[in-house]
């Protein structure tokens, strides 16, 4: 869909019933001065609130030749984009259970599904994200995924890492209409007061946004298929092979 900001703006304005449109966020308006003050806190903010497809990618990371100053031995720069890791993807805890009894994994079974972990592969973890100074340019800071991976001095063979995250959208073009639809109601809920000075239309429609990001996040939902993911009449024998489950 071809999205501007400016369109999604107006789309907010008309929300909370504000007169006249704008035609981009640097005209010298008041509505269009006010929308431009909020629009990258408001944007960043929705677009960390789900693991929308649009902006969900992978990337494989390079160590950092900076070390960390103490507590993890390696540091993994993230990418320029990074807004944060992706959720792993849950298996139901019923089926957890009926896995655990079957094959003997202990009490909480295999909690996630294994090819939609946030950092890849498993042995990176623990593993905490955070800035480390860098030694060019000098007294500057860069994000970065600490981890004691690889546990081995001699890891020429092991497996690299990738990770699973958000990263910021700069092409409006790859949005999708329900994410769209969210943060229209959340510049509205910010621009209510400003605008309108009405504090009953702000909290209307933060109230909306939140529900609609429900009901987008369901509509993002129907794009996967994870086995078991959500459940279904047959869970007591589904997935009781080897391999039905990943």
């Amino acid at each position: 869909m071809n999205y501007s900001t400016a369109g999604i703006v107006n789309m907010a304005l008309m929300r909370i019933g504000a007169r006249g449109t704008i035609g981009s966020l640097t005209e010298d308006s008041p509505n269009a001065i006010k929308a431009n003050a909020v629009w990258d806190m408001v944007f960043q903010e929705v677009l960390s609130e789900r693991d929308w497809k649009f902006a969900k990618t992978r990337v494989q990371l390079q160590q950092n030749a900076n070390r960390p100053a103490g507590g993890y031995r390696f540091a993994y720069a993230l990418p320029a984009d990074f807004l944060r890791l992706c959720r792993p993807r849950e298996i139901p805890q019923e089926r957890r259970i009926a896995d655990a009894n079957l094959w003997d994994w202990g009490n909480g079974g295999w909690g996630y599904h294994d090819r939609d972990l946030p950092v890849w592969p498993r042995e990176v973890h623990p593993y905490i994200t955070e800035t480390v100074l860098n030694a060019d340019p000098p007294n500057t800071y860069t994000t970065n995924l600490l981890s004691n991976y690889p546990h081995r001095d001699n890891y020429e063979n092991c497996r690299p890492i990738v990770i699973d995250y958000i990263r910021l959208i700069t092409d409006m073009t790859q949005l999708l209409p329900g994410f769209v639809n969210c943060l229209a109601d959340r510049l509205a809920s910010e621009l209510a007061i400003p605008v309108t000075e009405d504090a009953t239309k702000a909290e209307k429609r933060m109230e909306l946004y939140r529900s609609n990001l429900l009901g987008a996040q369901a509509q993002q939902e129907c794009d996967d298929y994870l086995h078991d993911e959500a459940g279904s009449e047959t869970w007591v024998t589904a997935g009781r092979y080897w391999g039905a489950h990943r």
